[in-house]
């Protein structure tokens, strides 16, 4: 049984994940539930607010700020209650009573007059028959000098005081008497008959008397409280009065400063009190997690489907993010009065520039908002807001431009440059923000800002460059920039495949230009085949003799030796690539190329060479003299074995025309193809006539037809 070449993990999957893992949904979700965790308890001390350990009568261990706009429920009652008090009991006025009041003083002189005018009694009689007159009515308590005064005034003197009376009497109920002002009205009659003395038409001394107690008697409670009016006016009053705030930012209590009772309550009415536990924040922020995990998981899923079903890629997507917001949190810690702008020099850049190095630019482009919704919360302090959108929306547009500035870049000093970039946009918002609002900030926070938002494209640019090789180590990661480093013909294994074995060098130089251009042809990675081909063939440096390309007018070794032995020799190189690539730590795509560029074909010209010297007895079985394997399982590992087969064949051709060449092209593919080693990929029948188009337009350039120089006729005389 032959061995087969398995092809090589990466780190991560090798010590966390078996392959069944590698895409179990179920390992995805505790690897969102993982991340969500963490993101959790980074945001939480920046959206709950600081607690205090404070009692009533004690000193302030520190400045307590009010962190919301929060209506003070109590200060808002007693205000509505001081309202309601301030408004007078409300009463109504029964005119009734005034003209009953008038008509029973008009009826008592109507009696009295016929009382005095009755010449036949005496005065005794006459008060007699007066105090039964009063008898009957409810104010009867009159002086015996009333009634003296009464029955000896003159018909004429009756009528100026019933007059008198009655306009007293009037003036005094028309503007109303309560219960409460009844004395108070009552002696007002005094002073209503002082001012009458300077009347020229005044009255004497017994009938001023006359009428002081009558219009005293005369004066009753003629308004009545209205209950109903009262309460309506105070619920008016109640709801006229505005709600008092605890305003965001209002300082409740100072340092040092002895806790009344009202600044117990308000910081009590906060939430600022360590003795009670508030879970509504606890539950928001949950929600607000599971929100955003959502969004990051649909935008995963319905975007990039590879990302979805690769755990380990999903692992380096959570590490970078994580590692992103723990250098904001560091950032976070340092923002104070005199730093209050640090939050511009946040890392966005970092997250955004090694998920568009590492995965694609697009899954950079939706992590940004994420990392710009972390920035707002990481950075509130200042404001009070749970949401401070000047540092969202400098982290969003900082990151989004580091990310466009690395898209297709070749060479590592393009980070430098893109966090230069990253520098340049967020002074963009930066600017802009403080003109929309100059009050919030003077020119001195402007140029502080200015100088954080510079710093953090360069501050995330040098951090970019230091993680970057750790993750493509961690993760077998192979970046453009990775790529490129190992396309370098100074790399240790290519110095090793020039020096050793330069036929196989020069063909491999060949084949990556080839798998280059139909790589690109398709849409596939172009550098990776290119980078891939320098390698595949790495194994060969073990025995180069035994490769006809390194032989160079020596004597072929197989001519001496059995085709099974030869076919042990040659199908081993692709075992002792990998190996070797191992052993120099090169990436896990490369050494898939090396594993897989010749899949399982069959080495015809040794399979026919052992069956032409075939024994009696002896059976030559074909699949011995097939390679181990594996197929190629992505497209740039079929298009380097392509490659690699049609640059050896048509090395061979004696006439390499462009019709001969398109042929022997076609024709390899061909056999490939019905030889079942495009099973295990995905490259399509249309890719496959692209692939053959852009390998002969290579070949075609490579081995174009010459003219023959003519030679210098010899030129009699001249010595040459």
């Amino acid at each position: 049984m032959k061995e087969k070449i398995e092809p090589p993990s990466n780190w991560i999957r090798k010590r966390l994940l078996s392959n069944k893992w590698d895409s179990s949904v179920r390992i995805q979700l505790l690897l969102y539930a993982i991340f969500g965790v963490a993101f959790y308890l980074l945001l939480m001390n920046h959206v709950f607010p600081e607690q205090y350990n404070i009692q009533i009568g004690k000193q302030s261990p520190a400045t307590i700020v009010s962190p919301i706009t929060k209506v003070d429920e109590y200060a808002t009652e007693e205000a509505k209650t001081q309202a309601a008090k301030a408004v007078e009991r409300q009463y109504t006025k029964d005119d009734t009573l005034t003209n009953e009041q008038i008509n029973h003083i008009d009826h008592f002189f109507a009696e009295v007059r016929k009382i005095i005018t009755n010449p036949s009694d005496t005065n005794e009689e006459k008060i007699t028959k007066i105090k039964g007159t009063l008898e009957k009515k409810p104010s009867n308590d009159f002086s015996p000098e009333f009634y003296q005064n009464l029955v000896s005034r003159s018909p004429d003197q009756l009528t100026e005081i019933r007059l008198k009376t009655r306009e007293i009497v009037y003036d005094i109920l028309q503007e109303g008497v309560r219960k409460e002002e009844l004395e108070e009205k009552r002696k007002s009659v005094d002073r209503d008959l002082v001012t009458s003395l300077l009347d020229s038409d005044a009255l004497d001394g017994p009938s001023r008397s006359v009428v002081r107690e009558l219009a005293k008697q005369s004066i009753i409670p003629n308004e009545v409280y209205d209950e109903k009016k009262t309460e309506q006016l105070r619920d008016a009053a109640r709801d006229a009065v505005k709600a008092i705030p605890i305003n965001k930012g209002q300082i409740i209590v100072s340092k040092d400063e002895v806790v009344t009772k009202d600044q117990y309550r308000k910081l009590e009415q906060l939430g600022l009190l360590r003795k009670k536990t508030n879970i509504f924040p606890y539950l928001g922020l949950a929600i607000l997690i599971l929100l955003l995990l959502a969004m990051l998981f649909y935008y995963v899923r319905r975007f990039h489907f590879n990302l979805f079903k690769n755990n380990v890629n999903l692992i380096l997507l959570f590490s970078v993010l994580l590692l992103t917001l723990l250098g904001m949190k560091f950032i976070a810690l340092g923002q104070n009065l005199e730093w209050n702008t640090i939050g511009y020099l946040a890392p966005v850049g970092l997250g955004t520039m090694l998920i568009t190095l590492l995965l694609n630019i697009e899954l950079a482009l939706g992590c940004v908002i994420l990392l710009a919704i972390s920035a707002s919360v990481f950075y509130n302090g200042d404001s009070h807001n749970l949401f401070n959108f000047h540092y969202g929306m400098v982290a969003l547009v900082s990151g989004a431009a580091s990310a466009f500035a690395l898209a297709g870049v070749r060479k590592r000093s393009s980070i430098l440059k893109a966090g230069a970039i990253s520098s340049a946009a967020s002074i963009i918002p930066i600017v802009s923000l403080y003109f929309l609002a100059p009050a919030e900030g003077t020119w001195k926070d402007l140029l502080q800002s200015v100088s954080f938002g510079i710093l953090s494209g360069i501050f995330s640019a040098v951090l970019t460059i230091g993680f970057l090789p750790y993750f493509e180590t961690l993760f077998g990661i192979l970046s453009p920039l990775r790529l490129l480093e190992l396309s370098n013909p100074n790399h240790p294994l290519l110095r090793k495949l020039l020096i050793e074995t330069p036929g196989t060098y020069h063909h491999s130089v060949i084949v990556a230009n080839l798998a280059e251009a139909a790589a690109e042809a398709i849409g596939a990675d172009g550098l990776l085949a290119r980078v891939g081909a320098y390698y595949h063939d790495l194994g060969k440096t073990k025995r180069p003799q035994f490769f006809i390309e390194n032989q160079l007018y020596r004597e072929n070794p197989h001519d001496k030796i059995s085709p099974n032995l030869s076919k042990t020799i040659i199908i081993s190189h692709p075992r002792d690539g990998v190996e070797l690539l191992r052993q120099y730590r090169i990436p896990e795509p490369i050494q898939d190329i090396a594993a897989q560029h010749h899949g399982t074909t069959l080495l015809k010209y040794f399979y026919y060479k052992a069956l032409s010297q075939q024994k009696d007895g002896a059976q030559v079985l074909e699949e011995d003299y097939r390679y181990p394997g594996p197929k190629a399982q992505f497209k740039e590992a079929a298009i380097v074995g392509i490659a690699d087969c049609v640059e050896a064949a048509v090395r061979s051709l004696s006439r390499p025309t462009p019709s001969r060449i398109e042929n022997m092209v076609r024709k390899i593919i061909r056999d490939r193809l019905e030889d079942g080693q495009f099973n295990e990929c995905d490259l399509t029948f249309k890719e496959l006539d692209l692939i053959a188009k852009s390998m002969c337009e290579t070949l075609k350039g490579i081995f174009h037809s010459r003219i023959e120089y003519p030679e210098e006729p010899a030129i009699k005389g001249v010595k040459h």
